[in-house]
């Protein structure tokens, strides 16, 4: 009987479409509720049997009802109204109840009554805790503010209706310091319990989340197994499959071999083949650069002899025109000869090469140029001041790179060439900025570096210089890289092995 009435006052308001968190502060209301009031009538019947029927005895009765007013908030939806205001009528009971209790028989005071109901007061702080969560800071914060603004107005309100301790007795150093003593115990109590609150809503929340992760790895493995059935089904249906196709690949195998072993004998005699066309190239290449030169050279001086003096308007200008592309065919061939000399002659000796001192040397070259235009050269080498590698083509990237940069230069403003060096890894980094006219490399950048390609054309030039320079860094083993924004200015970035292994394009510069 008791079991039945305990579940169904604690199942009031109760509803099985709300969160469990908010299902159990009502359950936690309606049992706080129901323990209190039944607390209040034991202890009046208690006090009834010693007191007789007096007011402070009756009014404890119609406490005990109050108190069950939070399940008729609880049944009607009005959840957290029914947790404040069983919270403050335990308290407000306490203050109230003293004061009547005093009043009962007037003039008869015992000094107890001063200090018995100090003691429930001081209990209800526990109230607030166990009705609310800590994360509900503005209801659990005012209730134990209002349970401490009441233990702390005790005494005046006490004196207001006439029945203060100072009014009945002598004033007295010890009554003062209950007050302090009061204070403390509720500062330890509102403590202890929040501390104790606190570490049941951790573990709670722990409990909750582990529980959750129960839920979804049961899930999960209950998925999984279903799963598993199923492949382990079509694993049966896939290994007869895979055996009948092994023993397809078993005889294709054997027929790829002796196809591989053919194709293996074809690829032998096709990279002789090779080798020996490669060679008939290069030899083909020297006869171009080199065997060609002296009859083009023969050739120019046998037009250096003829005396134009002797011809017409007509000849004279075909011979001008003949001149003219006898030594452009004369210029090419030693473009080739120079090309094919960096690609067939990189064992070249190498030397410790002194930054400062080719820029020196590039820089007497260029002196006309440097002065007739106003040029600044700036210079950094102190991060990699030297270089091992063949000095004559580290020469020539210098020379090309502030050749090609006084060539471009724009006059609007002073040409300012800064040459620096750095070390990256294995590699040393060139690096030579000007403040030109630029270019647009998102445009031009696939043919920039190609043999004989030009983008200015107010200037003289063959479109060799860059070409050189990347086919010099390869053969070092780097590569070269440009920035530029038209009217700005350009930056090329050559990078050359700086160690003395064999000078093979690292995967890192060739990507």
């Amino acid at each position: 009987m008791l079991s039945r009435l305990w579940t169904f006052v604690s199942q009031i308001g109760v509803n099985s479409f709300e969160s469990w968190s908010l299902n159990r502060n009502i359950i936690l209301t309606n049992r706080a509720s129901l323990l209190v009031f039944l607390f209040i009538l034991a202890l009046d019947l208690a006090a009834i049997s010693i007191f007789g029927i007096i007011t402070s005895t009756v009014l404890p009765l119609a406490v005990a009802l109050i108190v069950l007013i939070p399940l008729a908030f609880n049944a009607v939806g009005l959840h957290d109204v029914a947790r404040v205001f069983l919270c403050v009528t335990i308290s407000l009971a306490s203050v109230v109840v003293s004061v009547f209790d005093k009043l009962d028989v007037p003039g008869v005071i015992e000094t107890f009554q001063f200090f018995e109901f100090r003691l429930t007061l001081l209990a209800s702080v526990i109230f607030p805790f166990v009705l609310f969560q800590l994360s509900e800071r503005v209801p659990l914060v005012g209730c134990l503010v209002f349970d401490l603004l009441l233990l702390l107005m005790y005494d005046p309100i006490h004196e207001f209706f006439g029945v203060g301790y100072f009014t009945f007795f002598e004033e007295s150093p010890n009554y003062y310091f209950i007050n302090f003593i009061m204070g403390f115990a509720f500062v330890i109590l509102v403590g202890c319990t929040f501390f104790l609150k606190y570490s049941f809503e951790s573990f709670e929340a722990k409990n909750h989340y582990l529980i959750s992760n129960l839920h979804r790895v049961n899930e999960s493995l209950s998925e999984k197994t279903q799963a598993l059935a199923r492949h382990q089904t079509e694993l049966m249906e896939a290994n007869a499959v895979i055996e009948n196709q092994r023993q397809l690949l078993a005889r294709e195998n054997l027929l790829l071999n002796r196809e591989l072993v053919d194709k293996n004998t074809q690829l032998i005699e096709t990279n002789e083949e090779l080798i020996q066309h490669n060679n008939d190239l290069l030899q083909f290449s020297y006869t171009v650069s080199h065997n060609l030169r002296g009859p083009v050279a023969s050739l120019i001086g046998l037009l250096n002899l003829i005396d134009r003096n002797d011809l017409n308007g007509e000849n004279l200008a075909a011979l001008d025109f003949l001149k003219k592309s006898v030594n452009s065919l004369d210029t090419t061939i030693k473009d080739l000869s120079t090309i094919i000399d960096i690609r067939n002659k990189i064992s070249a000796v190498k030397h410790h090469v002194q930054f400062q001192q080719e820029l020196e040397h590039v820089l007497t070259l260029l002196r006309n140029e440097i002065s007739d235009n106003d040029v600044r050269v700036e210079t950094h080498f102190d991060e990699c001041p030297e270089i091992y590698s063949v000095k004559a083509m580290v020469n020539s990237i210098l020379y090309n790179l502030i050749s090609n940069a006084i060539k471009y230069r724009t006059l609007d403003r002073q040409p300012v060439i800064r040459v620096t060096t750095s070390r990256e890894g294995d590699f040393a980094r060139i690096n030579v900025q000007d403040n030109g006219l630029g270019l647009d490399v998102a445009r031009f950048r696939e043919k920039l570096f190609g043999l004989y390609k030009r983008f200015h054309t107010h200037t003289e030039g063959k479109g060799l210089g860059l070409f050189l320079v990347k086919l010099q860094a390869e053969a070092l083993g780097g590569r070269v890289d440009v920035q530029s924004e038209l009217n700005q200015g350009t930056l090329f970035s050559v990078w050359m092995r700086a160690n003395n292994e064999p000078a093979q394009p690292s995967r890192e510069l060739r990507q």
